[in-house]
């Protein structure tokens, strides 16, 4: 006799198995991802995923699907995001992602949860159609850049120094755009033992930043006040990054489609953009 699959929540599982489950189901993906325990753990804390609001398909005792929630407070209420959703290849096509939303909406409901978001790739059409048909909807376009960057050494057009905590008053000051929630403010006060954070100043002043990890090299952040743009602030922060690495390759991800002016600073540096995703999202109805 067939047993049916069960879908639960995830607060127990081995975190073994989880990486297990990522891997498989991502090994054939557009852009194929490899987790590592550590990595995971880490990914946890930084985008605080809860493993109580996470769901797991279940096929006997092989797990076969999965889907990772991060949960925040806005100023619209809570928010849950989409963290990561995965199924093995063999379980594909049989409508396992709607069935564990079917699953999490009432316990998100429990909670008041306003909002729920995510992050598909943009060629990624069977997904974006499924996340459509479930009532998500795109609310704007992210690019992904990567490659070394043809900067020239730091000049002295300010002084550059490193900062010890986030100075989030002055730093939103400077945004045109608002990061994804890998980027969030919260995400990098999450990690802020793996991130390195500079500044430009001015007279004392502070007129730009830039935030990264000089270990995985991905700049979360930065930005240059707008009366201080197109001095070759951005690019000394930039060229102080470059030799920070190693002039390796480094990676920006999640940038605003809608900000012309970042793109085209971040492809004048010589970075060329990797992929695009789809930020998209939904409302949770109280009813």
């Amino acid at each position: 006799m067939l047993v049916p699959m069960e879908i639960k929540n995830l607060e127990n599982i081995e975190l073994e198995k989880l990486v297990s489950v990522i891997n498989l189901s991502f090994s054939d993906y557009i852009v194929p991802l490899q987790m590592t325990l550590e990595l995971l753990k880490s990914k946890i804390v930084a985008e605080d995923i809860q493993l109580k609001l996470s769901t797991g398909v279940f096929d006997g005792d092989q797990m076969v699907g999965c889907m990772l929630h991060g949960l925040r407070d806005s100023d619209q209420g809570q928010v849950v995001y989409n963290a990561a959703t995965g199924v093995i290849p063999d379980y594909r096509g049989k409508g396992l992602v709607r069935e564990m939303y079917t699953y999490l909406l009432p316990e998100l409901k429990k909670i008041q949860v306003k909002k729920m978001m995510l992050e598909v790739i943009t060629g990624n059409h069977a997904a974006i159609k499924a996340y459509e048909r479930i009532g998500y909807t795109v609310a704007r376009k992210l690019d992904c850049y990567t490659g070394k960057l043809n900067v020239e050494k730091s000049t002295s057009i300010s002084a550059l120094k490193e900062i010890d905590s986030f100075n989030w008053a002055a730093f939103l000051s400077f945004w045109d755009i608002i990061p994804s929630w890998q980027n969030a403010g919260q995400s990098l006060e999450n990690s802020k033992e793996h991130c390195c954070t500079i500044g430009a100043f001015s007279d004392e002043l502070l007129v730009g930043y830039a935030i990264f990890n000089p270990t995985s090299r991905k700049i979360n952040q930065f930005a240059v006040a707008e009366a201080h743009r197109r001095k070759g602030v951005g690019s000394q922060l930039f060229s102080y990054i470059n030799e920070t690495v190693g002039q390796q390759d480094v990676y920006v991800y999640n940038v605003d489609h809608s900000s012309a002016s970042t793109m085209g600073f971040l492809k004048n540096l010589g970075l060329r953009e990797k992929i695009a995703q789809f930020e998209m999202t939904r409302l949770v109805e109280d009813k």
